[in-house]
């Protein structure tokens, strides 16, 4: 750098650098103490990964903003002049109170959050010790309510009745010795220890499993009002003569005239429970679960006690104070309590009473490690207090120094001040990876930082005292400097997106400017600060079009697509009601009719009459959620389809429908010209052969290529088959050869490895059947290279478990509100994308504007008024949704009014939400996910059509085997008499 000539100027330079080690050291204290203690600060606060999410989001833009603070305050303060100090002694005693005040706060914000973070820490823990009551609660009901279906099974199955009335009235022993045989494989599969039999009189006639019971007075009186009442009653927990935990389900068998005999289901609450109440979903050293049952004054111990089992096999413990953990649990379940429990120790735990008894479900975690986080969070908490201090005393000193520094030299101190202000907004500006920069009222830079530079192409030397026309082609530099002369005249900060060419071509930046002051407030130029976001607009765009695909390649599939909902009368379906259909649906079926909202009844009439199976499965698929696959001849529309139906919400379906006549009409030709191929057999692909004595006594062509063999020849009586295995396969090949030869199985096919003459190995399907071949056993049958079809299988598979995952993304949460009550019907995943449940809210207006973020909500209420007056065909919006934990999500609104009065006015709007947030950062996963489910369902398709011709060569092959069979003198192999009647029915059918 030049020296200074100027004499004044170097006499300030002494008195402007010594002030400059202070700022430095303020500054990097307080940036070694942000970068330190903020992150843990964030942790020690919130315990929630969307909570410290949103709050590290908050911390960066208070980064900004003090950033922002500062480069206002240093450029404000280069067009000041500091007034001469004339300050005394007494001035120190002033600015001692805003430090003490400030300390006094620190204190106390220090002492608040350490006890706040015990308080924290201890409810956490409460909340985790409920989760864990309620989770084991509903487990151990849904096992007392399995147990109870397999006694109502037992109490209502027809099959052990008639086997019962059979052993008892006819003397049948076999139907006893069946009887016998299911109950003991219910015991075994179903868990139970033992199962007892009584006849009508309580006696026993038959038991099994380990009974540690007999019939007693007391279990005689249980059994006859089990019989008296013809239901399933549940007697115990008990404890046996050795202290174990027994519960008994007597089922009567109640289709029996007269007194019915009882089937005692007998299970040992220690085994049946361990896995449940013996775990712990955390680690832990204390966490313990117990069950207890409430006895008037008296507590029975249904479980073992993890660190004193010897205490539950007592018959009972007495509730003796009311400091006991267990009395405070049994007086105020439901309720987080504290107390000694059974060892001595301070506890902490709550209780959850089990549904349908009278247990209580009681989890429990000594104090000492309750508390053992929450000490290690005081801990830095009191560190942030110690370090807030020293930083405000340095702080204190420093500006003790800077005022005495002011007295002495208060003319230089103002030009020093001015070097220290430029020096430090130099800094910060170029340490910023965003442009940063200050204009005069006429449009020229004084301030332009290194990313600035970096973005437009030029030293930030050049830019400086020039306007946006030398940097700039003239319609953007117009522009910019057209919004600099808005901000000035309007003294206010403008935000907003500007597209500017740049170095690396054109960019995107959300710009936001704001008026530049001096001391007086006058407004002296403009200050901005430029963050490229190219990428993110990109990004949204990318997204946009990923979206378009998709819909477009649910417009364009070859297949229909219907969403329908079933209409039930009671619990049987009775009509199936259009919601929407792809373009397909008019080809596929040959209905050119607009169908949405309308009933198949309607479109298709005769339909509900004669289709009742068709109703039934769609009724179930839609119940129940499973799945099915199924083909059906319409005769309305003399059309054959193959259905794939799932339920995307219950009382819904969506059905694929591909139109299969033609495939149909194949088949039929197939079995009308299978007499054509019955003399193929030396010309078949597949490979015939008949083994005997472990060498191929015959093979045709197709057995000598699969293997690679120039011709039969070169196989027949000389080759031994375990030649044509590899190593690993021949022991299991073998194996199979000798039990059809001994006659152990009729039939059996398998796959194995082959072996070529140039040791390459090949994936083959053996069938075979065993036969007398010139007087000896053999086997006659056919092999397949299935090499292909594996590799393509597997190829299918992958793009199977694709395209589940792609229709499992859209998963939405549907609402149905009615204007005229205010409610609204809401699906449960609804509820699970909002974190609430039914019973926490009421599904109105209210509640869905209460989950919109603050800074969403008029526009989102602007956009369904602005539906409802009819101005909009339908609502659709983006807003962030704020679930019941305070997590935010993106969501995707869409609604629309589907009826309206006669004035216009709206009565009823359907609508969905999307949850979107993961779109945002995962499109270009979408994009690829795209693509390739267009690609594996067109594989899809070829499968399916080769798959089609393999069963259809699968057939002819047995054909040629059993005219093989035939020549042989032998018995056809394969029956396949059921295809001599098809073109028969076929003919019917097309008649009809």
């Amino acid at each position: 750098m030049p020296s200074d000539t100027n004499p004044q100027k170097s006499q300030q330079e002494p008195a402007g650098r010594s002030g400059i080690p202070a700022v430095v050291l303020v500054y990097a204290m307080f940036a070694a103490g942000w970068i330190l203690l903020s992150d843990k600060l964030v942790q020690i606060i919130f315990s929630d990964p969307n909570q410290i999410i949103l709050a590290s989001m908050l911390k960066g833009w208070l980064y900004v903003c003090v950033t922002s603070l500062l480069l206002y305050g240093l450029m404000k303060r280069r067009h000041d002049d500091i007034a001469i100090a004339k300050t005394t002694a007494a001035d120190s005693l002033w600015l001692s109170v805003p430090f003490l005040s400030l300390a006094v706060i620190i204190i106390a914000l220090t002492t608040l959050n350490t006890i706040n973070t015990f308080l924290h820490h201890k409810e956490q823990e409460i909340d985790r010790l409920q989760a864990v009551a309620e989770l084991k609660a509903r487990q151990i009901t849904d096992l007392l309510q399995e147990k109870q279906n397999d006694a109502d099974f037992v109490q209502t199955s027809d099959f052990f009745t008639e086997q019962y009335r059979r052993w008892q009235e006819s003397g049948n022993q076999q139907s006893g010795e069946r009887l016998q045989a299911q109950l003991e494989q219910l015991r075994q599969s179903q868990g139970f220890d033992s199962i007892m039999l009584l006849n009508p009189r309580a006696e026993k006639l038959w038991e099994t499993g380990k009974s540690p019971f007999i019939v007693a007075q007391t279990f005689q009186t249980e059994a006859q009002l089990a019989a008296a009442e013809r239901k399933v009653r549940q007697v115990g927990p008990y404890r046996d003569a050795t202290g174990d935990m027994y519960l008994d389900f007597m089922a009567p068998l109640a289709a029996i005239h007269g007194p019915p005999p009882l089937v005692i289901l007998h299970a040992a609450l220690t085994n049946l429970l361990s896995p449940i109440l013996q775990t712990w979903p955390v680690p832990s050293a204390s966490g313990e679960t117990l069950l207890l049952q409430r006895d008037d004054g008296r507590v029975l111990f249904v479980s073992e006690l993890k660190h004193h089992k010897e205490a539950a096999n007592q018959p009972d413990t007495t509730v003796a104070t009311e400091k006991l953990f267990i009395t405070q649990v049994r007086n105020s379940p439901d309720h987080p309590v504290q107390g000694i429990d059974y060892r001595g120790i301070q506890v902490i735990g709550v209780a959850h009473a089990v549904t349908g008894t009278d247990w209580l479900l009681v989890t429990k975690l000594d104090q000492s490690e309750l508390y053992t986080g929450a000490i290690e969070n005081a801990a830095w908490s009191a560190l942030v207090g110690l370090l807030a201090l020293f930083m405000a005393g340095a702080g204190f000193y420093l500006l003790l120094q800077n005022q005495q520094l002011a007295i002495s030299q208060a003319v230089q101190q103002s030009q020093a001040e001015r070097l220290r202000a430029l020096h430090l907004l130099s800094a910060i500006s170029d340490s910023s990876d965003d442009a940063i920069f200050a204009k005069d009222r006429e449009g020229r830079y004084l301030l332009f930082n290194r990313a600035a530079g970096l973005f437009v192409g030029q030293p930030v030397e050049e830019v400086l005292g020039r306007d946006d026309r030398s940097i700039f082609p003239s319609k953007q530099a117009e522009m910019l400097m057209g919004i600099d002369r808005r901000v000035i005249a309007e003294n206010r900060t403008i935000t907003r997106e500007e597209e500017l060419d740049t170095l690396q071509g054109e960019r995107v930046f959300f710009t936001t400017k704001g008026p530049l002051r001096d001391n007086d407030g006058n407004i002296i130029g403009t200050f901005g600060i430029s963050r490229d976001i190219t990428e993110r607009k990109q990004t949204e765009a990318a997204l946009h079009t990923t979206e378009l695909s998709y819909h477009s390649l649910f417009d364009n599939m070859m297949n229909s697509v219907v969403h329908a909902r079933i209409i039930f009368q009671e619990e049987t379906p009775v009509d199936i009601e259009y919601i929407s259909t792809n373009p397909a649906f008019a080809t596929v079926t040959g209905i050119n009719e607009a169908v949405a909202g309308r009933k198949i009844s309607e479109v298709i009439p005769g339909y509900c009459e004669n289709n009742a199976e068709s109703l039934d499965i769609f009724g179930r698929v839609a119940m129940t959620g499973v799945s099915t696959r199924w083909e059906h001849y319409l005769c309305e529309l003399n059309r054959w389809f193959s259905f794939m139906i799932y339920s995307p919400s219950r009382g819904e379906v969506i059905i694929v429908t591909e139109n299969i006549t033609e495939h149909k009409l194949a088949e039929l030709a197939l079995r009308e010209s299978e007499s054509r191929f019955r003399a193929l057999v030396e010309q078949s692909l597949a490979g015939i052969y008949i083994l005997q004595d472990g060498r191929i006594r015959y093979a045709n062509p197709g057995f000598a290529a699969i293997f690679g063999y120039d011709s039969p020849e070169a196989l027949i009586d000389s080759v031994p088959i375990t030649d044509l295995v590899i190593p690993e396969d021949r022991e299991r090949v073998v194996e199979n050869v000798r039990r059809r030869i001994e006659g152990e199985i009729v039939d059996l096919h398998y796959v194995f490895s082959g072996l070529h003459p140039d040791g390459s190995t090949i994936d083959v399907e053996a069938h075979g059947r065993p036969i007398d071949y010139q007087g000896r056993p053999a086997i006659i049958g056919f092999i397949l290279n299935i090499t292909e079809r594996r590799t393509a299988e597997a190829q299918l598979r992958i793009s199977e478990e694709r395209l589940k995952l792609a229709l499992d993304a859209a998963n939405d949460g549907l609402w149905d509100w009615d204007l005229r009550s205010g409610l609204a019907y809401l699906t449960p995943h609804y509820y699970e994308i909002t974190g609430y449940r039914p019973d926490q809210v009421t599904p109105d207006f209210d509640f869905f504007k209460r989950t919109v973020h603050p800074d969403d909500l008029a526009y989102v209420l602007e956009t369904i008024e602005a539906h409802l007056q009819g101005k909009t065909p339908a609502s659709e919006f983006n807003y962030r949704l704020v679930t019941a934990t305070g997590e935010v999500k993106w969501m995707r609104g869409r609604g629309r009014a589907v009826e309206r009065d006669a004035e216009g006015a709206p009565l009823r709007m359907i609508g969905t939400i999307t949850d979107i947030s993961a779109s945002k950062a995962a499109e270009e996963t979408l994009r690829q996910q795209t693509h390739e489910l267009a690609q594996r369902n067109a594989e899809l398709e070829r499968f399916n059509r080769a798959s089609v011709g393999r069963e259809l060569d699968m057939i002819a092959l047995k054909q040629q085997v059993n005219e093989l069979s035939l020549q042989l003198g032998q018995e056809q192999v394969y029956p396949l008499a059921f295809l001599d009647t098809l073109p028969t029915q076929a003919n019917q059918d097309k008649a009809q």
